[in-house]
Order: structure tokens, then C-alpha cells, then sequence
């Protein structure tokens, strides 16, 4: 049984189609990257299975239970939950008081003590603790959101652009952290950081204005020539 299963998923604002009859598989413990230029229709994708839209047609089923239409918290519940382009959590909160309200927004009972403290030491974040989340660096906040996720015990976190606006040196910190947050619940990147589709993924869907062109290894896809040609360019990062 796949973890996340969509079939022929479709959506459309007005008279624009931004998905039309897209098909995902993914397995559990699997990691799945999708990429596309702007407009390709990606976030709506992830807006849709996370709750945040409902789709004009298709079939959405995750650990083999219907969720189309399902309201993101009742997602979380299932182990289903995201994060943003745009980081979002409690600016003028200290990090400790996201990290609470974190463990009260979570349905699937809170994690040990020793848990959190576990999460908070990994991702580096025990030293900031008393400090607001706006004064953070955007790296230190989107190392808070994944922290403020991972409080809800997910089986698959959706990551759409985790090292947007990220300095060079940053953009490898956070690959290292996501290669280790593999061994904590399955992920769904969604980057235009080619590195990070490299390094990361076992598969990658490719959408084209809101269809999937392509699926498969990293290495085979950024090899395929619609790909390349409509996406890519000949010199890709």
C-alpha cells in the first residue's frame, strides 16, 4: 500500500487549469521531490493534499484513507503535515512559546520530555530558546517551523522551497539536516535548488503547466530532454 496515493487530481481558478488528471505514488520511508517552473501548478498540488484546497476531481488517498477535502488539522492527526514558502510561525513569540504552542495545536499526543529536548538540541535551536522568533536568523525560523512539525510526530511532512532565501553555506546545513530528517518520517520536497532534488530524492515528479511530464530517478530526470528543454536549460545547478 502507497503511503500517498493521488489519482487524476485536478483543479482549476476560474478558466485557468492549474492541475489536470496529476497522478502520485509514494512509498513509506520514501523520499519524493517535485519540481516545475512557476506557475507549474506545485504548491496548488501541495495545497490540495495538505487540506488547504479541495479539488475539482480525482481521488486522494493517504495510508490508504480517503482524505479530499479533509481539514489540515484532522490531517496532522493522521501524521500528515507542511511547511511554507513563506516561513510561518509566531514572530512575536519566544521559541519556546512556539514550541508550546505547537504541543497544544498537536492531536496525536505530545512527545516525551526527552523527545522534545532531543529535537531541539538536533536542530540546533536549545540556545535561542528564550529569544523572540522574529529576531531569528530565516535559517534559525525554518529550522523552528520543521521543529514545531516534527512535535506532531508526522509520517510525511511536505516541504514546498526549504531553502528559499538561504545563504550558500546555510543551503548545505539544511540539505545535511533533511538528510538526517530521512530517518525520522518520509518527506515531499517541492525545490528549485537542483542540489537539493540531487542530494535528497530517491524519485522526482516533474509538473509542466499542471501536468506530470516525467517521473523517476533523480539522475534519469535531470537528464530528460523535454525536461531539460522546457525546465532545466542546458546549464542547470
Amino acid at each position: 500500500m502507497s503511503l500517498l496515493q493521488v489519482d487524476g487530481i485536478s483543479r482549476h481558478f476560474g478558466g485557468v487549469t492549474a492541475l489536470r488528471n496529476v497522478d502520485v505514488r509514494m512509498r513509506e520511508g520514501e523520499t519524493l521531490g517535485m519540481i516545475g517552473p512557476n506557475g507549474s501548478g506545485k504548491t496548488t498540488f501541495v495545497n490540495i493534499v495538505t487540506g488547504h484546497l479541495v479539488p475539482d476531481g480525482g481521488r486522494l488517498l493517504f495510508k490508504g484513507t480517503s482524505i479530499a477535502g479533509a481539514a489540515p488539522h484532522h490531517l496532522a492527526a493522521l501524521g500528515l503535515t507542511r511547511t511554507y514558502q513563506a516561513v510561518r510561525v509566531f514572530g512575536g513569540l519566544s521559541v519556546r512559546k512556539n514550541i508550546e504552542a505547537a504541543l497544544l495545536l498537536g492531536l496525536s499526543g505530545a512527545p516525551a520530555a526527552a523527545e522534545q529536548d532531543e529535537l531541539v538540541h538536533w536542530l540546533r535551536l536549545d540556545h535561542r530558546l528564550s529569544s523572540p522568533a522574529g529576531s531569528l536568523t530565516l535559517f534559525e525560523q525554518r529550522r523552528l517551523e520543521l521543529l514545531m512539525r516534527l512535535l506532531q510526530r508526522p509520517s510525511l511532512i511536505m516541504l514546498d522551497e526549504p531553502v528559499g532565501g538561504l545563504a550558500v553555506t546555510e543551503v548545505r546545513e539544511m540539505i545535511a539536516l533533511l538528510q538526517e530528517l530521512k530517518a525520522r518520517c518520509s518527506i515531499f520536497v517541492i525545490e528549485h535548488t537542483m542540489r537539493v532534488i540531487r542530494e535528497l530524492a530517491d524519485r522526482v515528479v516533474v509538473l509542466m503547466a499542471g501536468e506530470k511530464i516525467a517521473d523517476g530517478p533523480p539522475a534519469d530526470i535531470l537528464r530528460d530532454k523535454r525536461v531539460v528543454e522546457q525546465y532545466l536549460g542546458t546549464a542547470h545547478a
